[in-house]
């Protein structure tokens, strides 16, 4: 019992001590710590001297500013650290190393070496100068690793776009002395990847050549190595997606969908296999459409007269935005401003039907504060601001602006004109921008063409459309052909006296000798003329001109007719010419519909040794059919002559591209009594007229790259009447005798020119005139 007690004596006692140690050591233990220096701090130094070593050319002062050093401060070892750190990331040196030795602070460095040259090897495809445009490098520069990657990828994405996707691009370094290098890049260009096959899954409407026809990217064909588009172009296939979206939706598949493209290598490893798996859905048609406004002073049954939606066509959201758009020309014509027509489109997918409200409201009122122009380094700000029929403080009117743009557009002065509207100095008001980018508008030029009936034609041009800025025209031209030869110089001012109205004047000399006729006429002229609107889209042509015609037989001629020969001799012409003219075209640049009206009237007499009046009338329609795919034209004209003072180049004549089927003097009056040089006879005109002529182009399933397409044309006229019939004992048929021909033309836009082949065949003629089955033309610049 006694030791057991002892035993818990000790025990106890033991517990009562442990428990008094261990916060008594935990306190002894902190207060150590306490006293104890801080660690840290004495690693803190003060830089006495800073060593820098290995730099050539960057200077020590700049070392010293990035490091973010000075001497006689206290720096801690992160200090340093960050120092470091802001030198390697300067990019100017390959290495860094930093030491503090008793206060001395060694900076060492290497530096990276500059670029001395740079050079490509290997390269054909791509120039030297389209390369060194891609990349970021340039001689002098710090030559980085990093940017020389980027630049070689640079290079591979060049490849890669046009179609040579097999491209590997590798940089070399050669190193010079005082720290220089040569940078080359080894190109291997490859072969180019093309598409050998498009097709595509779940169209049931259209098959896979028409299909083929409407994307951007096309397959390898025959012509391969003059066109790109047949290469595979991953960001092409996106613009394909949405070709086709606009297809489907304009044709009336409004859910049309494309599913997924998928790409495939051919076996060999040399071409794609492209396929585009779309959903067409359904199509629909319109079912209604309707005009709602509240605005009383607005005629709704005008406007409804613009509809030319009927019920049961197909749905093409373009042909709503085209009735928008007439509705705001015949608003805009009518001097209504602020109002705004917005659709409302309903579908009804149980009938597959769409429904058109198109409600007229009100809008906010918005004037122009300011007109700014941009871009025109030459042109003077007066010479644009004609194109404009509005002014600052008028009523801001989009269709105006449109118009008004396209005008500028067809001053043929600039690459591209575009414009911007922002918000002016209040919510009223707006700020129009014009933004242009001009092109040189003088030019030296020597042309060549030729067209099968009358042989070539070499002419040499300096022409300055844009004279002083002021947009001002000074041509001088020289032309030379099989049949005619001649210079004219001409000067016209579009802005005559500060007004909206041309002046101008042409004087030159002509030599010509017709086909088929067998004279040789000397030309001198002088030609003043004015022009000014009388409306928006009409003007009025007034020109005086003096002819001097020195007419002599051509010396091939041996008997001629008696008609032609009492032609022959010098007078002076003396007249006035007035034209009018209407244009109610879409463009001025490429018309697709409207029409153009002109009226010509020439009288003679007011001075000079000749008396006759000439009048010459037509008209030409255009029309688009199927989205613009099919354009048909039709032009008529007719005139007639006055007087008996007309000679045989004077008086009317048809042919060549007047009327297709018939050569030039090709058809009309003749005289079959002599020879002459000609064995048809002689060709004499006639004092009327009267042509009509259909023409369409449309594609006929070439890709648009190839630049072919196709036309059908036909044709009719007659020429006739004359003062004289008599020639020796015979009389000259010159009553009005219809002939007509008709053909097919293939159209083709190739690099030196465009080419139009004319093959036709006469509907109706007489034994005696001269027909022409084929015809082509060839116009370029070089």
């Amino acid at each position: 019992m006694n030791m057991s007690a002892t035993f818990l004596q000790k025990r106890y006692y033991t517990e009562k001590i442990s428990s008094f140690l261990t916060p008594s050591i935990f306190i002894v233990v902190l207060s150590l710590f306490t006293l104890l220096p801080n660690v840290s701090s004495s690693q803190d130094s003060q830089i006495n001297n800073i060593i820098i070593e290995g730099n050539k050319r960057i200077e020590t002062s700049t070392i010293l500013s990035i490091a973010n050093i000075t001497k006689e401060n206290i720096y801690s070892a992160d200090d340093i650290n960050k120092s470091l750190i802001l030198l390697k990331e300067s990019t100017y040196f390959k290495s860094v190393e930093l030491y503090n030795d008793n206060g001395v602070l060694y900076i060492t460095v290497k530096e990276n070496p500059t670029i001395n040259s740079i050079s490509f090897e290997g390269n054909s495809f791509l120039s030297d100068e389209n390369l060194l445009g891609l990349i970021s490098l340039s001689e002098r520069k710090t030559l980085l690793l990093s940017v020389i990657e980027n630049d070689a990828e640079k290079i591979a994405n060049a490849y890669v776009s046009s179609g040579r996707i097999a491209a590997v691009i590798t940089p070399k370094i050669i190193e010079r002395d005082d720290n220089r290098v040569d940078l080359i890049f080894e190109v291997i260009e490859g072969s180019v990847t093309e598409i050998e096959k498009i097709t595509f899954i779940g169209n049931r409407i259209f098959s896979d050549f028409r299909l083929r026809g409407i994307i951007a990217t096309k397959q390898a064909g025959i012509f391969r190595g003059f066109f790109k588009s047949d290469t595979y172009i991953e960001d092409r296939i996106n613009y394909d997606k949405q070709l086709l979206q606009d297809f489907y939706i304009n044709r009336g598949y409004m859910d049309f969908e494309v599913i997924s493209v998928t790409t495939t290598m051919t076996r060999e490893k040399d071409g794609f296999l492209l396929n585009f798996s779309i959903k067409e859905g359904q199509r629909y048609e319109y079912s209604d459409v309707k005009f709602i406004s509240d605005e009383k002073y607005i005629d709704l049954t005008e406007i409804q007269d613009l509809n030319n939606i009927n019920i049961g066509d197909r749905y093409d959201p373009r042909r709503v935005d085209d009735l928008i758009s007439r509705v705001n020309n015949k608003l805009s014509k009518g001097d209504i401003d602020f109002i705004n027509v917005i659709p409302q489109i309903t579908r009804n997918d149980q009938s597959n039907s769409i429904n058109v409200k198109l409600n007229l409201l009100k809008s906010k009122k918005i004037f122009i504060e300011r007109i700014e122009i941009t871009g025109n380094s030459t042109t003077l700000d007066e010479v644009i601001r004609r194109k404009f029929d509005f002014v600052e403080g008028d009523p801001f009117n989009r269709i105006k602006l449109q118009r008004a743009i396209d005008r500028v557009r067809g001053l043929g002065f600039f690459n591209d004109v575009q414009v911007k509207t922002s918000v002016g100095s209040t919510s009223e008001k707006i700020i129009i921008k014009l933004i242009l980018d001009e092109k040189p508008t003088g030019s030296l030029g020597i042309g060549a063409g030729y067209n099968s009936s009358d042989g070539s034609v070499l002419t040499f041009n300096i022409n300055e459309r844009n004279f002083l800025g002021k947009g001002q025209t000074l041509d001088l031209a020289l032309s030379s052909s099989s049949i005619e030869r001649e210079m004219t110089v001409g000067f016209e001012d579009p802005s005559f006296l500060g007004r909206n109205l041309l002046a101008g004047i042409s004087f030159g000399r002509k030599t010509s000798t017709p086909y088929a006729v067998p004279l040789k006429v000397d030309n001198t002229f002088i030609a003043p003329k004015f022009r000014f609107p009388l409306s928006k889209d009409s003007t009025l042509t007034a020109i005086y001109k003096i002819d001097k015609d020195d007419i002599k037989l051509h010396s091939s001629s041996t008997i001629t007719s008696p008609i032609i020969n009492s032609d022959v001799g010098n007078n002076i012409k003396s007249g006035v010419i007035l034209k009018y003219d209407i244009d109610k075209t879409n463009s001025v640049v490429t018309p697709t519909s409207g029409f153009k009206v002109f009226v010509q009237q020439e009288l003679n007499g007011f001075a000079g040794d000749v008396e006759f009046s000439k009048t010459t009338a037509g008209i030409k329609s255009f029309k688009s059919f199927f989205n613009g795919e099919l354009i048909l034209s039709s032009s008529a004209s007719s005139g007639f002559i006055l007087g008996s003072g007309a000679n045989v180049l004077d008086r009317f004549s048809l042919g060549g591209d007047s009327l297709r089927g018939f050569r030039n003097y090709g058809i009309g009056p003749i005289d079959n009594s002599y020879t002459g040089s000609d064995s048809n006879g002689d060709p004499l005109g006639g004092n009327m007229f009267s042509t009509i002529n259909l023409e369409a182009s449309f594609p006929i399933g070439i890709p648009e790259e190839y630049g072919v397409f196709g036309g059908i044309f036909v044709g009719a006229g007659s020429v006739w009447g004359l003062d004289q019939t008599l020639s020796g004992s015979s009389v000259i048929d010159d009553t009005a005798k219809i002939r007509a021909a008709a053909g097919v033309s293939l159209f083709w836009d190739t690099v030196i020119g465009p080419l139009r082949f004319n093959f036709s065949r006469p509907i109706a003629k007489e034994t005696y005139d001269i027909t022409e089955n084929f015809r082509f033309t060839v116009d370029t610049r070089f």
